[in-house]
């Protein structure tokens, strides 16, 4: 607890001085991840935290419908599910380095967890009573990278996640853990 409170003290000292000010980011733009129907929207809030850790919280969302023909020439199970939807909380750590005059950029290395809702396309759990539309929830957790780029307030930020979860078919059958990536392009402001 001392140590903490030390902690939270020095970085509040700092802030002060000012050579911490805070910065906020939020960011929106587009999601893309494997399967039928891939594009979707992505928004969040990014806030630093000290010069190296930072924390996101955000959400993605694939709208896009699924055909019946998207997804019936599947083979592999593991191609059954798909990433359609999630909320996410993710803690990152920035790579130092020197910034330019006129323009910065940043690499952060992030980790989280979340809730996913996945669709199952297996044609032998989908009845008169599952349609591909369907989704199922589930906890999930993920790595990956982020690389920005802003001039002034505003600018671009591109990240890769990779998702880990636990799919399970909507009638019966084992359930499969599947690692499944998501790439997205978004925008942000700085305040």
């Amino acid at each position: 607890m001392i140590s903490l409170i030390a902690t939270v003290a020095a970085l509040a000292s700092m802030a002060e001085a000012g050579t911490l000010e805070p910065q906020v980011r939020v960011h929106a733009g587009v999601n893309y991840v494997l399967g039928p129907a891939p594009l979707g929207a992505t928004a969040g809030l990014d806030a630093r935290l000290t010069r190296i850790l930072a924390i996101d919280v955000g959400g993605f969302g694939t709208f896009s419908s699924l055909a019946e023909s998207d997804y019936a020439e599947q083979e592999v199970e593991e191609s059954y599910y798909l990433l359609r939807h999630g909320v996410y909380f993710a803690p990152g750590i920035r790579i130092p380095h020197p910034q330019p005059r006129a323009w910065a950029w940043d690499i952060f290395v992030r980790g989280g967890a979340g809730v996913i809702w996945y669709a199952d396309t297996d044609p032998s759990s989908l009845n008169g009573n599952n349609s591909p539309e369907d989704t199922t929830a589930a906890a999930a957790g993920f790595g990956g990278l982020e690389a920005l780029v802003r001039v002034g307030p505003y600018g671009v930020r591109a990240s890769g996640r990779g998702w880990v979860y636990e799919g399970q078919h909507q009638i019966g059958g084992d359930p499969a853990v599947l690692l499944q990536p998501q790439l997205s392009l978004e925008g942000f402001y700085e305040f």
